[in-house]
């Protein structure tokens, strides 16, 4: 299984594909929709995880009480036959996080590692900060030309009425540090990905490929990363010291929560709905 990833239900329906629906059933879908807006059930479920078992990192005891929380409000709902299917999957745990602009302007800088960082070490480093504007910018560079340095990537992402730009921006953080881990780079910073204009960095998971050793990446936030581009804009050099210490625990187990809804024809017939169970734990959970 993945890391990061633990479907809460799957559902088992029975809906024809491409078939003319009887205006019955519309009217009873739009009045079953029309209740779920008039009433406050989901948001209740929703509370009710978030309060009671709060920010649940896959693979950790959190995301253990979720499953059982979730058995539990499955069983309160009605539904039968309600199971865990265990699985067993490496899990990622933070450490601490601290980083700093040393030169030319000494200052703090609000971060946070994103999943599957490698570490520091407890003593941290401080190196040279090249900034790109893109992630295709570091692409570009030669592999080993960032022997000894920290890379850095802004490529703000940019307010789309639906988020579709989540998706392209967020290659910064799922490609960005292997990348630079390929051409030489001691550390990466990446601007967070989001449109927020707050000191609290976003985090995510990243990939290493099999062959690339994880080195250690961190998101800042974006007025952290405006003043990075600033400053890089007048000409200075920069060096940043980071210390992040996330470490692997192994070997851990996590699991699907799933119920299976048998519908009245086309038994044949699946609908899988999923969604994740588990959290980030840097928020509540929500």
């Amino acid at each position: 299984m993945r890391p990061f990833i633990s479907c809460f239900v799957s559902v088992l329906l029975a809906v024809p594909a491409f078939a003319q629906v009887p205006e019955a059933v519309v009217e009873q879908a739009r009045a079953l929709r029309d209740a779920a807006l008039d009433g406050s059930a989901a948001y209740a479920i929703a509370e009710s995880l978030t309060t009671e078992v709060g920010p649940r990192l896959a693979g950790t005891e959190a995301e253990a009480r979720a499953r059982a929380w979730s058995v539990a409000k499955l069983g309160e709902l009605g539904f039968d036959g309600v199971r865990v299917e265990p699985f067993t999957m490496t899990t990622w745990v933070r450490g601490d996080e601290v980083g700093a602009i040393t030169a030319p302007f000494p200052q703090p800088l609000y971060l946070t590692a994103l999943g599957t960082s490698g570490a520091t070490g407890p003593g941290g480093l401080e190196a040279e900060l090249v900034v790109f504007d893109s992630l295709a910018a570091l692409q570009a560079v030669p592999d080993g030309s960032l022997a000894g340095k920290i890379a850095y990537i802004g490529h703000a992402m940019k307010k789309t009425q639906d988020g579709f730009h989540y998706g392209f921006f967020g290659n910064v953080r799922r490609q960005g540090p292997a990348t630079a881990a390929q051409k030489g780079a001691s550390a990466i910073l990446i601007r967070s990905i989001g449109t927020d204009a707050h000191r609290f960095p976003h985090t995510g998971a990243t990939l290493f490929p099999a062959g690339v050793d994880p080195i250690p990446a961190a998101a800042v936030s974006n007025p952290d990363a405006d003043q990075i581009e600033r400053i890089a804009g007048r000409g200075e050099t920069l060096t940043v010291s980071l210390t992040l210490t996330p470490r692997v625990v192994g070997e851990t187990e996590s699991g699907n929560v799933i119920v299976d809804i048998p519908g009245t024809d086309r038994a044949d017939e699946i609908i899988i709905i999923g969604g994740h169970l588990d959290s980030w734990d840097l928020g509540t959970g929500a």
